[in-house]
């Protein structure tokens, strides 16, 4: 079912495959012109041309987020073709834990950079052409996993809260401005063709969820409710007692 009339026209990044790549199929679904953008360039036309074969419309850009002229290039590409973009999903992300044993501040760095400075990079290039329309969407992946350090997150968790603070202050500075801003903080999501076991929501029940989340230009979407009750609750623990509770529990390293 259509959720709106007005169709958009969408760059998602980090669409080469995960949440990006479903989450076009699903805006294109209802209507959006969709432009996926992520490095690697047969896994976009892939896309592509499902989205095509459904009758949808959609192009590939490849870019790097943190390369702020091969973003630019990009958004120009996408202009040329549907017009000026009037909403973006900054979905690239990702990143290998954080182990002490091998502390890596090299890496450290690329987990913030693509998580954090991409999704600044991304709403750069398109926020001043929604600023002289007067009218647009800014939407940011985030992660249940801002809510407090987790153990061997210690890069993944300080760049997804670093973008929801972000995004907040964003969303505070553009009131009356017609642009609107969106948060999505999902848990855990299981991988297409895995079963999903409790934590981890289903690709499509999480994607599905996140489009409707999207659509209705919510300010904030988490899930899933029980793992966001969770995070809640853990929040409010003092750290004695979190990070008693929490130590060991980091993923293995490789």
């Amino acid at each position: 079912m259509n959720l709106r009339a007005a169709p958009e026209v969408t760059l998602i990044t980090g669409a080469s495959s995960g949440i990006g790549y479903y989450l076009a199929q699903q805006l294109a679904a209802q209507g959006d012109a969709v432009a996926v953008l992520a490095r690697r360039g047969a896994e976009l036309e892939a896309l592509v041309q499902d989205i095509r074969d459904q009758g949808g419309r959609a192009m590939a850009v490849v870019a790097d987020v943190t390369d702020r002229s091969a973003l630019a290039q990009a958004v120009a590409e996408v202009v040329a073709e549907f017009g000026p973009v009037t909403r973006l999903v900054a979905n690239a992300g990702g990143g290998r834990p954080t182990h002490v044993a091998s502390y890596d501040a090299a890496e450290i760095e690329n987990t913030i950079r693509l998580n954090l400075i991409g999704v600044a990079n991304a709403i750069g290039a398109v926020l001043p052409m929604m600023r002289e329309a007067g009218r647009g969407h800014l939407v940011a992946m985030g992660s249940l996993a801002a809510v407090r350090g987790v153990p061997t997150g210690a890069a993944y968790s300080a760049a997804k809260s670093g973008v929801a603070n972000f995004m907040e202050s964003l969303a505070i500075d553009l009131i009356d401005t017609g642009i609107d801003v969106t948060l999505l903080e999902p848990g855990f999501v299981a991988k297409p063709g895995k079963p999903p076991r409790w934590p981890r929501m289903p690709m499509d029940v999480a994607t599905q969820r996140m489009t409707r989340a999207i659509v209705a230009r919510r300010v904030r979407w988490r899930g899933p409710a029980s793992l966001t009750v969770a995070a809640a609750l853990l929040r409010l623990l003092p750290y004695r007692v979190y990070g008693r509770l929490l130590a060991g529990r980091g993923r293995p390293a490789d």
